[in-house]
């Protein structure tokens, strides 16, 4: 309805200017090079309006043809760039569908039609992973190292390479050159820190722990358990090379190792590795007391077998009447702990009371027996049985008996299992990556809940002293140390590192 009124309007204002110019004829006269243009206002008006747009009509034209080629080339580059999008798009698809083949295409096409080095290069890059040319992917990540705004882009892709062919050296070159790019990074300061700590470079993992702390890309309890466990491993190290010198500079050596155990049970009171190696550096220092404080404080919170080695060991030429006095008395502190009654039989043992000795087992052997027993407990039982009595038939039963009982519990990471603690897991080369348990691969109990062999005769027993090395070697085989590497699972690209750990792929 406006709209309608809107046009009338402009209509009848159209119409009175025209009657009034009808009323209102007047004349246009125009003098030009001795002529005279003689013609009404209406007719000269409607002749300079013609020649205007006539004027502004050429012009247009011309400006037009002028402006062709560069709209053309304008057309022809967003075709370009949409056709070159077009083939990024299917090639990233492709990547993800595992077709190398297409994937190779598309990227040729994308780098051929695209002028974006860090799509056109990261795709070829990852098409040639999938095509397993190592050596194409490299080079294509080597090219991103030379612009700035792909370098760091470049330096992962490198990293990943170099890790996935094992090359530590390599790997640890790009992590750092990553690393010093861009601080903030996670997985730079994961990676410079894990092949770090695999080489045993425990001050170079150190530092960069403290540069991941100021980043703050961990939490701080992390940060606490990585730094206790990495001067726990230079404690380590420091103590092994103690043994090797002589006078003043082994005392030296000793002393700096004590101080470094002591700084990570600060850190990790609790954690039995690193208390058993503080008491046992004090003890070497004549630090007696203080060690003993920290086992004695570690052992009423969880005791652990680490803890009861140190602790028997602690005192040189110490009687066997006063060691097992000192076991006793660690073992009142946590009396109702496995490893209480076996630290209380092992004290017993030594000291030749085989009373005291079956008298801390008895809550697993004998007829008031309430829990299954473990493997080591099978042992101990046996070493009673033939120090006792010298019944080797027995000895043997026990032994036998070690062999389907259930396991104690052990270091176990991934492809590895021992009953010594290290800060990395040997098989896959990961940082603190053991944990103090009975591994999946445990045996299943078997003759642990049967009865003993009754006592044999003297001619069985004898029979029996001759398979005796069998039945010894076979224990011994149960209880060595058990290491494996796992087969390493199939990796589809860079993108694919973050489930390394959980499917057990080795890093180093």
């Amino acid at each position: 309805m406006l709209r309608a009124l809107y046009t009338f309007l402009i209509i009848a204002v159209l119409s009175a200017i025209a009657i009034w110019l009808a009323d209102n004829p007047g004349e246009l006269v125009m003098h030009w090079r001795g002529y005279e243009i003689r013609t009404s206002f209406v007719i000269g008006v409607a002749a300079m309006a013609l020649a205007a747009f006539l004027a502004l009509f050429f012009y247009r034209i011309v400006v037009s043809f002028i402006e062709t080629p560069a709209s053309v080339s304008a057309f022809l580059e967003k075709r370009r760039q949409q056709k070159g999008f077009l083939a990024l798009s299917r090639g990233m698809v492709a990547v993800a569908a595992g077709d190398a083949g297409e994937a190779k295409r598309y990227a040729a096409q994308a780098h051929k039609l695209l002028d974006a080095p860090p799509l056109t290069l990261l795709l070829a890059a990852q098409a040639a992973q999938l095509e397993g040319n190592e050596a194409a992917a490299t080079g294509y990540f080597e090219q991103m190292l030379a612009a700035p705004e792909t370098e760091f882009l470049g330096l992962r892709g490198l990293f990943i390479q170099a890790r996935r062919a094992g090359d530590r050296d390599k790997a640890l070159a790009y992590a750092r050159r990553a690393f010093e790019l861009r601080p903030q990074t996670p997985w730079a300061a994961q990676a410079v820190f894990e092949i770090e700590a695999a080489e045993e470079d425990w001050d170079g993992a150190l530092k960069t722990l403290d540069r991941t702390v100021g980043a703050k890309l961990i939490p701080r309890n992390d940060a606490r358990r990585r730094r206790a466990l990495l001067l726990t491993a230079k404690a380590m190290t420091a103590e092994e090379a103690a043994r090797m010198q002589t006078g003043e500079a082994r005392d030296a050596a000793l002393q700096e190792a004590a101080r470094l155990a002591a700084e990570a049970v600060t850190l990790e009171p609790q954690f039995a590795p690193v208390v058993a190696l503080a008491a046992r550096l004090h003890a070497a220092t004549g630090k007696y007391r203080k060690g003993a404080r920290l086992i004695e404080e570690a052992w009423r919170a969880e005791p652990h077998p680490d803890l009861a080695d140190v602790w028997l060991d602690m005192i040189e030429g110490e009687t066997g009447y006063d060691r097992a006095a000192r076991a006793a008395s660690l073992a009142a502190r946590n009396p109702d702990h496995v490893e209480s009654h076996i630290l209380a039989a092992r004290g017993a043992i030594g000291a030749r009371d085989w009373k005291a000795a079956r008298a801390a087992l008895s809550r697993y052997v004998g007829p008031d027996a309430c829990e299954a027993p473990t493997q080591r407990i099978c042992e101990l039982m046996a070493e009673i049985e033939e120090g006792e009595f010298g019944d080797r038939g027995a000895a043997r039963g026990w032994l036998a008996r070690a062999l389907h009982a259930p396991e104690d519990p052990q270091w176990t990471g991934t492809g590895y299992r021992a009953h010594r603690w290290s800060p990395i897991n040997p098989a896959t080369g990961e940082f603190d990556g053991l944990s103090w348990t009975v591994s999946a691969t445990a045996a299943v109990p078997g003759l642990a809940g049967e009865d003993l062999p009754e006592p044999r005769s003297p001619a069985s027993s004898e029979a029996g002293a001759e398979a005796a090395p069998e039945a010894d070697a076979s224990a011994e085989k149960a209880s060595e140390v058990l290491v494996f590497r796992p087969p390493l699972p199939d990796d589809p690209g860079p993108d694919d590192d973050a489930g390394s750990e959980a499917r057990g792929e080795r890093k180093w």
